[in-house]
């Protein structure tokens, strides 16, 4: 009995380090650590403008898969485009683009703290347009996307209340959805 009673503790103790482990690693953003390098895509014919796609990679790396298609989508139509881990020094220079894009996931409805940070910090030239998406599991839905709005950082200025949102959930055709979205931007 005494046996069965050490067991069943080591276990129950052992449920509780994966939680806390686990608990610690979304409250603390720690894969957006991992984000630090950044690329430069260039279009095949003359450039229409420069854009930046900043992202989180989030824990799944979904969200790095939503900013390569959106890179290579706004590459595709022209742009010349950077492609930025939010920890990189390319991120933290967002002047001298026409669009911005940052994106991360969404845990419990919210954007990273990373993500939120980057959008907070994001200088930004005058007729420059703003992208912001949001990766998950499921479908999206409008409340998604109204739990990423209220999930934004509070600015001086109305930038953000301008930007183009969007939700990708995990389960939907990332090509799609992330060619629509950049049609919303250049649109």
């Amino acid at each position: 009995m005494r046996k069965i009673f050490k067991i069943i503790l080591a276990i129950f103790a052992a449920l509780i380090i994966i939680v806390v482990t686990f608990g610690a690693l979304l409250l603390l953003d720690v894969a957006a650590y991992t984000a630090t390098g950044s690329q430069i895509l260039t279009p095949t014919g003359v450039s229409v403008g420069k854009a930046i796609v900043i992202y989180d990679p989030g824990l799944s790396g979904t969200a790095k898969g939503v900013a390569d298609k959106v890179a290579n989508d706004l590459q595709t139509k022209g742009y010349t485009v950077t492609l930025a881990g939010i920890k990189s020094s390319a991120a933290g220079t967002t002047t001298g683009y026409k669009i911005i894009v940052v994106g991360g996931p969404v845990y419990a409805g919210a954007l990273t703290s990373s993500t939120k940070d980057a959008l907070a910090n994001l200088l930004i030239d005058q007729g420059s347009k703003i992208g912001v998406y949001g990766s998950g599991q499921g479908a999206t839905s409008p409340e998604d996307v109204a739990q990423i709005k209220q999930s934004l950082p509070i600015r001086s200025d109305s930038t953000l209340q301008n930007a183009i949102m969007v939700k990708i959930g995990s389960s939907e055709d990332l090509n799609a959805r992330a060619q629509e979205f950049v049609n919303q931007l250049i649109g």
